[in-house]
């Protein structure tokens, strides 16, 4: 690595310390993917309100979350190319912009057409924040640290999951189901402006060189490089492994509250739903846990390469998945039990959410940071492509088999992707 001067009129960030502009920047970042997230999530606590408003049945509404899968997951191939081609704070910027207006038009329209088009503009806006976002990271943060800096990402990215839910149920209750398209909004709209002034897409930006810069960073993305890193064989391998950890992430987001409220004798649980939503909580909860350890254990305990952090990751979900297959009955109808259900909930979708963050600082590592949100977006991109048969192929064993059958599938498919970080070993 070559380390350059910096010009009389530029400061030096040092390798071994945090600068506090670096820590502005990076959790200004952060926060606006919060309420970009905060954006997307607030479709599902309006579902049965809108269903009930306009006669839709499950199919019918189910488009809605098979465009937004879709749509965010083709938009990841552009935007990250196109983050590190031009520049990152832009596309951010326009995503928000984006979902703002998309979102106001989906509270304001009035058929199943005008909801299709909407929360299509709001997919692909949305899409251009996280891997745009990573670019940022990966300019900012030096290598070595970048593992935990990741794990906060990722746990903003599930805090704005979280929040949405009081915000949402405060506004159906007192105002309307349409309220939601409009609040969460106005909270991105807010932090869009303090995002503007406060982020800069590279340090030298903000008038400062960091002192892990080397020859290559400056170096604009190409076709040639989309093209190469789509026919790498590691970063292959790397995009089946992230779409192993979304498969089975949506697989539980989308099935694990019908597991634990239908009854026994259908494959279910016959838990009580405010019980069952309690439970899957915990996954949430996990989620923002794991993802900053998970983070910061790759960092420290193995010297910043992430194939172990990923494949223990992989390994507890794939077993835990397992011990509910095997005993979530029993424990859901034990007193004793649901603490132990709950438990195994916050470790299953803990882990299998937290693996991300390692898997996402992969093409960082492997392609630099002039290329890493290329890379981030190719593998985020594929990950959402695979995470859009997490439905059907779990539906299908659900109906062929029992509905606690899903589990098992996700445990295998958990076992897959450790497996297949085995042969990565980066």
């Amino acid at each position: 690595m070559i380390l350059h001067l910096a010009p009389s009129s530029q400061k030096i960030i040092p390798t071994g310390t945090l600068h506090k502009t670096q820590l502005q920047v990076f959790f200004t970042m952060i926060t606006l993917y919060t309420f970009y997230f905060a954006s997307n999530y607030n479709l599902g606590p309006a579902a049965r309100f809108i269903q009930e408003d306009y006669s839709l049945s499950n199919s019918q509404f189910g488009i809605l979350f098979t465009i937004f899968t879709l749509g965010f997951g083709l938009g990841q191939f552009a935007a990250g190319y196109l983050g590190d081609r031009y520049n990152p704070k832009l596309l951010m910027l326009l995503g928000a912009l984006g979902a703002v207006m998309a979102n106001v038009g989906f509270g304001l329209s009035h058929s199943m057409t005008g909801f299709c088009i909407f929360w299509a503009v709001n997919s692909l806006s949305l899409s251009m924040g996280w891997s745009p976002g990573c670019s940022i990271l990966f300019r900012w943060i030096p290598p070595r640290k970048q593992g935990i800096f990741m794990g906060f990402f990722d746990a903003f990215a599930f805090l704005g999951g979280i929040i949405i839910y009081p915000i949402a149920g405060f506004a159906i209750t007192y105002i309307s189901w349409r309220a939601v398209f409009f609040i969460p909004p106005v909270l991105l709209a807010l932090w869009t402006i303090l995002f503007f002034f406060i982020v800069k897409s590279t340090p030298e930006e903000k008038g400062y060189v960091v002192e892990w810069k080397s020859d290559g960073d400056n170096r604009k993305a190409t076709g040639r490089d989309y093209w190469n890193i789509l026919k790498d064989p590691t970063m292959n391998l790397l995009c089946l492994t992230a779409i192993c950890s979304q498969f089975v992430r949506w697989g539980l987001v989308n099935w694990i509250i019908k597991i634990l409220t239908e009854p026994v004798g259908l494959g279910g649980y016959c838990l009580a739903l405010i019980t069952a939503a309690a439970i899957a909580s915990a996954m949430h909860w996990g989620g923002a846990f794991f993802s900053i350890g998970m983070g910061w254990i790759s960092d420290t305990l193995f010297n910043s390469s992430r194939w172990q952090t990923i494949c223990i990751g992989f390994l507890i979900s794939a077993v835990t998945l397992g011990l509910v297959f095997f005993a979530g009955d029993s424990l859901a109808s034990a007193s004793f039990g649901l603490p132990l259900l709950t438990l195994l909930l916050f470790l299953a979708g803990g882990c299998i959410q937290g693996v991300q963050a390692p898997i996402f600082n992969l093409p960082g590592d492997l392609l630099g940071p002039n290329l890493g949100g290329t890379g981030v977006g190719i593998v985020n991109g594929w990950s959402y492509i695979g995470a859009s048969f997490a439905g059907g192929a779990l539906g299908w064993i659900m109906d062929h088999y029992s509905l606690a059958s899903g589990l098992i599938l996700m445990a295998f498919v958990s076992l897959a992707g450790a497996l297949i970080m085995l042969i990565i070993r980066r």
